[in-house]
């Protein structure tokens, strides 16, 4: 059994700063006056667009193991946990600045955005997974990114 010191910092250390920040900032947006009802139906919605690409990440999961590829239950449960949190935090970014934008983003750049980053995520995850080398999943941070500004793009003529 073997026992990773950086592996526990990182772990416990990254739910302790995750829980403090959420705090930090839920004490902040009272203070604001930010949590009210927008507010929920907001994050209740980018919640449930999340269980959508979570349940999308679990088929090809179950998908990939038909083809008969092996999985570990750490890696699998890692990529289920950042694709359910991940997605719940963009959708929520990308829903909340759209409702208090005087200019509202262009639903086909939204979408095609997300499409990016599903996209890049799926194709470096399953490399990945068959080459048996994580760090193919650090050449999905480069179409994310531009996933996201593709995303968060306002057309230019309607922000005159």
């Amino acid at each position: 059994m073997e026992f990773s010191i950086g592996g526990i910092f990182g772990l416990y250390g990254g739910m302790i700063f995750g829980i403090l920040g959420w705090w930090f900032g839920r004490k902040k947006a009272k203070k604001n006056r930010g949590l009210d009802e927008v507010h929920d139906h907001i994050w209740q919605k980018a919640k449930s667009y999340s269980w959508y690409l979570t349940l999308a990440a679990i088929y090809i999961f179950f998908s990939l193991i038909v083809f008969g590829i092996k999985l570990s239950t750490a890696m699998v449960l890692a990529v289920l946990l950042f694709v359910h949190l991940g997605s719940w935090a963009i959708i929520g970014l990308i829903l909340t600045i759209n409702m208090y934008s005087p200019i509202p983003f262009k639903p086909s750049y939204v979408k095609l955005g997300i499409s990016i980053n599903v996209a890049s995520l799926l194709i470096f995850t399953i490399i990945s997974i068959i080459t048996n080398n994580w760090l193919f999943l650090l050449f999905s941070i480069l179409p994310s990114m531009m996933g996201i500004f593709t995303a968060l793009t306002v057309n230019r003529k309607d922000s005159k």
